[in-house]
């Protein structure tokens, strides 16, 4: 402070300043604003929204699956019938050999379908075939492993491709207790089935491999190779439905079977087929029509005893097919040049004048 000066009430700078005491009042929260409800609601909403989405989905493909098995269902069903009226008609032109086969596929599919045994018998009584007493089939003794040595065993044969343990042991498991590490269970049965269907279409078993594919079909989508297999096993049954019937029919549509080697006795029934529509076409007076048969016949199942007919055919056709012969032209005389074209009238030789004829007059 300077001096000659008085002093004044004012506080210096330098002096602290005492604090007035005033009552602290407690903030109040802030309400939450109408943009933030909205940002909340919304976000409910949308979870409700994907919960909607994924439980919709969850529902068709749940029925898209049961959808699928019914279909199968249906389709094995129809076929069976459909090989059924077949086999009536097989009976009905006397073909007892075919009616048998098709009514034996039958049974061995599924052994309740109604009619089919009593009327396989009586094939059998025709035919003079011994019919066999069917024999009670013994009861398997129930497995006493536990839970988890079935699934080791089911794992064991799986890895050594023995379908059929892997299925039977899964089965047991599952009668035990159906929980136990149920998802790779339901992966090995899929295998499994897959794997023997897959086998028994090769072996010629069309039926039983199309019914493991369809109990495949139960715990996941068939893979293309699988899918190919069974359209293959369908084409194979169809074509097989004319056999002996529709020669003509049968080798057409047992051609493409062989091509690709559908079953092992694919071209075997294609070149039969073929054969005996190339004999229809011969007696029908059509050899080029014949020669085509015989050579696809020849050429899927070699056959050295049906060669030479094969080529009195391809003669034939070869014959029927050439072109006529044609005439030979006619050749002209040559003539010498100068040498005149009409008459010739040796030298020095008289020709005769001819005298008018003298006329009467007229009376």
């Amino acid at each position: 402070m300077l001096s000659g000066q008085p002093p004044s009430d004012t506080p210096d700078d330098t002096q602290p300043i005492k604090a007035t005491s005033q009552p602290i009042t407690a903030i109040p929260d802030a309400e939450p604003t109408p943009r933030r409800l909205s940002r909340r609601r919304w976000l409910w909403f949308a979870l409700l929204y994907l919960v909607a989405i994924l439980a919709i989905g969850l529902l068709a493909f749940t029925q898209g699956r049961r959808a699928n098995l019914v279909q199968s269902q249906d389709q094995v069903a129809q076929f069976l019938q459909e090989q059924f009226e077949l086999g009536l008609r097989d009976l009905d032109a006397g073909q007892y050999e075919l009616a048998r086969q098709r009514f034996e596929a039958i049974v061995r599919f599924e052994p309740n379908f109604p009619g089919a045994e009593e009327i396989l018998i009586e094939i059998y009584l025709v035919l003079n075939v011994p019919t066999v007493t069917p024999t009670p089939r013994p009861t398997m003794t129930p497995d006493p492993a536990p839970p988890e040595e079935l699934f080791d065993q089911a794992r064991t044969a799986l890895a050594n491709s023995d379908w059929t343990t892997v299925i039977n042991k899964l089965l047991t498991l599952r009668s035990k207790d159906p929980s136990y590490r149920s998802v790779e269970a339901d992966g090995m049965m899929y295998i499994a089935l897959r794997n023997r269907g897959m086998e028994l279409i090769a072996q010629g078993q069309m039926e039983e491999g199309l019914y493991d594919l369809s109990l495949a079909e139960r715990f996941g989508p068939l893979d293309r190779e699988a899918g190919f297999r069974r359209t293959l096993a369908e084409q194979y049954l169809w074509a097989n439905s004319f056999f002996g019937l529709n020669w003509a029919r049968a080798a057409e549509l047992f051609n493409p079977l062989c091509q690709q080697g559908a079953t092992l006795d694919s071209c075997p029934k294609y070149a039969e087929a073929a054969w005996k529509y190339g004999d229809q076409l011969w007696a029908a007076d059509d050899p080029c029509g014949a020669k085509d048969q015989y050579d696809g016949s020849l050429s899927a199942w070699e056959n050295g005893t049906q060669a030479p007919t094969a080529t009195e055919a391809a003669i034939a056709c070869e014959t029927a097919t050439a072109p006529p012969p044609t005439p030979p032209e006619p050749t002209e005389t040559p003539t010498l040049e100068g040498t005149p074209t009409g008459e010739f009238t040796p030298e020095g030789t008289p020709t005769e004048t001819p005298t008018p004829t003298p006329t009467q007059p007229e009376t």
